[in-house]
């Protein structure tokens, strides 16, 4: 792995950390983990400008969060905009799928909010339900972190599909 020293500077080491990341993910026996799962991180240009931080992620389970920053990530109300909320729920089932099959990508979510986005920081728990080889089926909470408490603000369940590392070339 690249160090992330390495990887804060140009382009061409952003390419060197992908081409190193896409080959690990697609190929098979390679365990995907959450060291791994940080690599990736640093080439997806969305995920990185959220500040997501992996947490956990090893036999289809994966913790992920994200620290609010109010100025681009609320909408009107000031709350967690209900897009970053399905990110953190459709990253989180995704990375969880990857720990279990390799490279994926995301086929379908559905999601339920059950409170607004209010806190400091949000946290996704997904869990792999079955893993077949066509299809990855997850489940995922969304939780707000404020003043020290957790709070549940989403479900979500998502069908993620093995494709291996011909789909991200």
């Amino acid at each position: 792995m690249t160090s992330a020293a390495a990887t804060d500077s140009a382009p061409a080491t952003a390419g060197a950390i992908a081409d190193n990341a896409r080959k690990q993910a697609g190929d098979a026996g390679v365990v995907v983990d959450a060291a791994l799962l940080r690599e990736i991180v640093k080439i997806q240009p969305f995920t990185r400008w959220t500040g997501l931080e992996i947490l956990k992620a090893e036999n289809g389970e994966v913790e992920t969060r994200m620290v609010l920053r109010p100025d681009d990530m609320t909408q009107h109300h000031g709350f967690l905009h209900g897009g970053l909320i399905g990110f953190l729920a459709d990253n989180a089932a995704a990375y969880a799928a990857a720990t279990m099959v390799g490279d994926v990508l995301s086929a379908q979510y559905s999601i339920n909010f059950l409170s607004p986005g209010v806190g400091e920081a949000f946290r996704a728990r997904a869990r792999v339900i079955k893993a077949g080889k066509r299809q990855v089926i997850v489940a995922v909470d969304v939780i707000a972190e404020q003043a020290g408490s957790e709070k549940l603000i989403a479900t979500a369940t998502a069908m993620i599909l093995p494709v291996g590392a011909a789909a991200i070339g």
